[in-house]
């Protein structure tokens, strides 16, 4: 028994050529009873009659029942989500790269920074023993403050020794005022004795002068010499008493040198405590009772509490740095806190300088090497306020300077 035939019309474009076929299927069964065998439909390609020019095409497939193609809105609305993607990340790309632009106009960074201080080393400034140690390591010290004790023995006896010294000189001075006056009364006796023979020689050549002489020759030879005599008892007596001054003079010298032998003595004493030269914390503590100590030998370290940040930049990012102006910086041992401060100063040559074996480019190959220049940056009071002293120098730092607004 024949079956229905169903005619589909499909219509098909490659490229721009216009297929039109004609597909009838028919459903035959040969054979009857139980017997029987039945065949499968078998598509029927038919051309149409105006088309009879195209190639025919082949159809292996059972196009029974089957329905033109339509669009399926899952792809459409697919296609709409890529695309809105594709624009949301190349807006993100385009705005990171503005913002990039932006920064890298205002802001010049660099991580090579570290937290600065004084740090003072403190030393012994005579030798001697160690005898009491009196502040730990870690301690906050204020300046001035006893920091230890050597052993003061050795020093109290020169001290007593200067001191005797110095009473010695000063009794040498009273003999040598009792000289002055001695020659100063020599000196006016001798002055007297001077005028008097003086005055007898004057009246010795009137006598003596004239056809009757009152006196003899040899009188007048005698007044002579004893005038002569006493201007000599004058000279020597002016002699000592410029002696006698100048060894008063001596006397106040020696008097002078061991007043300043018992000022050095004392100070010799004085160095044995060891005090804090200025405020601060004590760290890398080398002092123990007992130690034998010589002159500059570190002790201990001596921080200041004010700290400040040296960040070398690069000298391509000097160009428009000055004093003055805004910093942001975050030191790696408090991660996520921004604090702010200030360019004070940049220093007056490159770190290379300042090296031990600074470099000389004008022998050998030379190779550009970009040169760092130290920045000092101070933190503002309020942001830097570190209570529990944590903010030590050593510590790295990131430092961004504003040099444009």
């Amino acid at each position: 028994m024949a079956g229905p035939s169903n005619k589909v019309l499909v219509e098909t474009r490659p490229k721009l050529l216009k297929w039109y076929v004609m597909i009838e299927t028919k459903a035959t069964t040969t054979g009857t009873g139980r017997g029987g065998d039945a065949r499968s439909p078998q598509p029927e390609v038919r051309p149409i009659p105006e088309l009879q020019t195209y190639p025919r095409v082949e159809i292996s497939q059972d196009l029974a029942g089957a329905q033109p193609a339509t669009g399926n809105p899952r792809h459409f609305f697919r296609r709409l989500l890529y695309a809105l993607l594709a624009a949301a990340v190349t807006a993100a790309a385009a705005w990171s790269a503005y913002r990039w632009w932006d920064y890298t106009r205002i802001w010049v960074k660099t991580d090579n920074a570290y937290v600065a201080a004084h740090i003072h080393q403190v030393s012994s400034r005579v030798a001697g023993t160690v005898s009491e140690v009196l502040i730990e390591e870690n301690q906050v010290v204020a300046a001035g403050q006893l920091l230890a004790r050597l052993d003061a023995r050795d020093f109290e006896v020169k001290r007593q020794q200067a001191l005797a010294l110095l009473a010695q000189a000063r009794a040498q001075v009273q003999p040598a005022q009792a000289r002055i006056a001695q020659a100063q009364s020599d000196v006016t006796r001798e002055q007297v004795r001077a005028t008097k023979a003086q005055q007898d020689l004057e009246r010795a050549k009137q006598l003596s002068q004239g056809g009757n002489a009152a006196i003899s020759q040899q009188e007048f030879d005698t007044a002579q010499a004893l005038a002569d005599g006493a201007l000599a008892g004058l000279q020597s007596a002016k002699s000592a008493l410029q002696a006698a001054e100048a060894g008063i003079g001596v006397a106040e010298a020696q008097v002078k040198v061991a007043e300043a032998n018992v000022k050095e003595a004392e100070l010799q004493l004085s160095y044995t405590d060891i005090q804090a030269p200025t405020a601060g914390r004590i760290g890398k503590k080398n002092l123990e009772s007992g130690n034998r100590v010589q002159p500059g030998q570190a002790l201990l370290a001596l921080v200041q509490p004010n700290v400040w940040v040296v960040a070398n930049f690069k000298e391509t990012q000097l160009a428009r740095m000055k004093p003055g102006q805004p910093v942001r910086l975050w030191v790696d041992a408090f991660p996520g806190r921004e604090v702010t401060g200030r360019v004070e100063s940049l220093a007056p040559a490159s770190g290379a300088q300042f090296a031990l074996l600074p470099p000389d480019n004008a022998t050998g190959n030379f190779t550009k090497i970009v040169q760092r220049v130290p920045v000092k940056i101070v933190f503002d009071n309020q942001s830097a306020s570190d209570p529990e002293g944590r903010l030590v120098p050593g510590l790295s730092a990131i430092v961004e300077v504003k040099v444009r607004e």
